[in-house]
């Protein structure tokens, strides 16, 4: 009881997850779980896609476009090379521009 009532650990006011739950314990959902949603909210959701097309057309050029839109999707960088029909390495070299891109892109 001393351990726990330190001012470190809080001086007795820190709750468990337990003190989340509603009125009704025959529910299902209880603590966290009444805080995460199953699907992201409209705000993220349109957050996310402004910030997918601003990096899209960060990178001004179609092919770009058009592999960075294949890794997302989760080909693979063989996958990639038999569709835009390349070379191995061109989709390599592609794919750290792309990065390189984003970077500068994020950097401050």
């Amino acid at each position: 009881m001393q351990r726990r009532g330190r001012q470190k650990r809080g001086g007795g006011r820190v709750v468990g997850e337990s003190a989340l739950l509603g009125s009704d314990p025959d529910q299902g959902l209880g603590g966290l779980d009444q805080v995460v949603g199953s699907e992201p909210s409209p705000e993220f959701a349109a957050m996310i896609a402004e910030e997918h097309s601003r990096l899209l057309d960060a990178l001004g050029d179609d092919t770009l476009r058009r592999i960075a839109l294949f890794k997302m999707e989760g080909y693979t960088n063989e996958e990639i090379r038999q569709q835009l029909g390349c070379a191995l390495r061109t989709v390599s070299n592609k794919l750290e521009l792309i990065r390189r891109t984003w970077m500068a892109e994020m950097a401050p």
